[in-house]
């Protein structure tokens, strides 16, 4: 996870520590989904061209999308969201976005670590070692765990 090892190393000069790992795969993702975002807000679809635009376009259709969300959730009809609707809609996404990227999340977090440690113990070779070991080894157990659970909600009648 180039982001999580990259992110570590330059955390170490700002507030956020070891754990700046865990904020660069966040913000890599949050900058992706806003560009698509705002590609969806033109009409086209992510395989297309990026133009300079769309990260600004990206922040209204995000906010826009989880407000409609929001709104339909709370059974709605119309499209005069609110504020809360949108907080509902964005929570929602959050939640999800969380979810489904748990393991590289928890592998950058436990990552920023492994980076502490390994800096401690080896210096700055160690601590890229530690780093993507600690990201590795955090990054299979939850997969493991995953899969287990998984596992167990299928054989449940």
């Amino acid at each position: 996870n180039t982001a999580a090892t990259w992110g570590n190393f330059a955390g170490l000069a700002t507030p956020f520590g070891g754990f700046a790992g865990l904020a660069a795969v966040v913000g890599v993702d949050a900058v992706k989904n806003t560009v698509s975002a705002g590609k969806r807000g033109r009409g086209k679809s992510d395989g297309d061209n990026y133009h300079a635009s769309d990260v600004a376009r990206g922040l209204f259709q995000a906010a826009k999308e989880a407000t409609h969300r929001g709104a339909t959730m709370r059974g709605k009809k119309d499209d005069q969201g609110n504020v809360i609707d949108w907080a509902v809609g964005a929570t929602t996404t959050t939640t999800e976005y969380v979810g489904e990227n748990k393991t590289r999340l928890g592998g950058a977090a436990a990552g920023g670590g492994g980076f502490i440690v390994g800096m401690a113990l080896g210096g700055p070779v160690g601590a890229i070692i530690g780093g993507l070991v600690a990201t590795a080894a955090t990054g299979k157990t939850l997969e493991t765990i995953d899969e287990h659970h998984l596992k167990k909600k299928i054989e449940q009648p």
